[in-house]
């Protein structure tokens, strides 16, 4: 109701945050005690190193990183073209997975599903640390980059040297 409505920006960061909190509690915790003049380069390296370590390649994606490299600012162009290549990517990702869904791991292990998988949540990370919302940006790439590697720790070994800048 009422205190949803006024308060809609800080219930989506409490559930974002609360999901980050349950898949990777230490990089929940760098992104809660942050300051807000460094969440936007938080968002950057997270993207920058999901998109490294599932080895995704696009050129929506390509032009984002060097916007936030460069500006680390929101820009909802950029944010709706990287939004796009996700959503392609996922389309792949179901493609592969689909005709696998009668295994017992339901195409999970494969190997091309995983690959797959894993490049769809890292273009979702680089469009959520293009969004207007510092602290959303920063809980929200983290989230997709924890889903794209499972690797929480390389994540925070990550936003801890960005803090350290």
């Amino acid at each position: 109701g009422y205190t949803a409505f006024t308060l809609g920006s800080e219930c989506s960061l409490m559930k974002t945050i609360d999901l980050l909190r349950q898949s990777a509690p230490g990089l929940a915790s760098l992104i809660e005690n942050a300051g807000e003049s460094k969440l936007r380069r938080v968002a950057a390296v997270v993207a920058r190193e999901v998109v490294s370590r599932t080895g995704l390649s696009h050129p929506a994606v390509d032009r984002a990183l060097e916007w936030l490299q460069a500006a680390a600012t929101p820009d909802a162009g950029l944010q709706a073209s990287v939004q796009a290549a996700a959503e392609q990517l996922d389309g792949e990702y179901f493609a592969l997975k689909e005709p696998l869904e009668e295994r017992e791991d339901a195409g999970k292990n494969d190997p091309a599903v995983s690959t797959a998988f894993s490049r769809a949540r890292a273009a979702s990370a680089v469009a959520a640390a293009l969004g207007d919302d510092e602290r959303e940006a920063a809980a929200s790439a983290a989230y997709e980059a924890v889903s794209a590697t499972d690797d929480s720790e390389y994540l925070a070994d990550a936003v801890k040297r960005a803090l350290a800048l």
